[in-house]
This record gives C-alpha cells, sequence and structure tokens, in this order.
C-alpha cells in the first residue's frame, strides 16, 4: 500500500519509494529509477522513450503531459488513482511517472510512444 496525503491506494504493481517533486536528479539516477521500476527486458527501451519525451528531465511538462514519460494525465486520470496519482503534478516524480508509464504500457503496450 502506498500512502499519498491522506489516502491509502494499492497498486498494481511494488511501489517504488516517493521522492519529492523538489528533489533534483541526474541523468544517471533517473536511469536507475526507470531500471527500477521497470523489468528487465523492457527497461532499455523505457529509457530510451524517456529520453525521447523528456530528455530524462522528471520536471518536464508541456500543454497536456507531464514527467519522464509525458504521461497525458487528463486522458488517464481515471486509472491513475490505483497507482497513487490524484493530481497531474504527482507525475513530476520520477519512480511514480516511471510506474505510471509501466502501468499504461501494461495496458496499450508501446503504442502510446510509437514513433
Amino acid at each position: 500500500m502506498i500512502l499519498i496525503g491522506d489516502q491509502v491506494c494499492v497498486p498494481a504493481v511494488a511501489p517504488a519509494p516517493v521522492t519529492t517533486v523538489a528533489e533534483k536528479f541526474t541523468q544517471p539516477q533517473v536511469e536507475q529509477i526507470i531500471r527500477d521500476v521497470w523489468p528487465d527486458e523492457l527497461e532499455n527501451r523505457a529509457i530510451a522513450i524517456a529520453k525521447r519525451e523528456s530528455n530524462l528531465t522528471p520536471r518536464a511538462t508541456n500543454f497536456c503531459c507531464y514527467g519522464l514519460f509525458q504521461i497525458y494525465y487528463k486522458y488517464h486520470k481515471s486509472w491513475l488513482p490505483s497507482i497513487g496519482v490524484t493530481n497531474a503534478k504527482q507525475l513530476l516524480d520520477p519512480r511514480l511517472n516511471a510506474l505510471a508509464a509501466l502501468q499504461l504500457y501494461q495496458r496499450n503496450g508501446w503504442g502510446p510512444w510509437k514513433l
């Protein structure tokens, strides 16, 4: 179980420790976070996607999307609470973003990130 604010959430996969959004991360640290969250056989492709989407910048945002994997919060907000994400800014946490991306992959394959 994960405690996010005052809510208890049970993620579909084992959670990584939650970081604070204010934390700064080096690219090697971000790559390690992705390796920790994603299965070994998928982690290299996941890292390549995060490099393309955000240049491994956890706080990357644009008009619709947030974090490493540029998750479209409004489109996915119906299922994101199942992993503890209840607002878009939480997707700036690299561990939560990587977990959300993994869940998205498990739902839709690589489709959201196809070239």
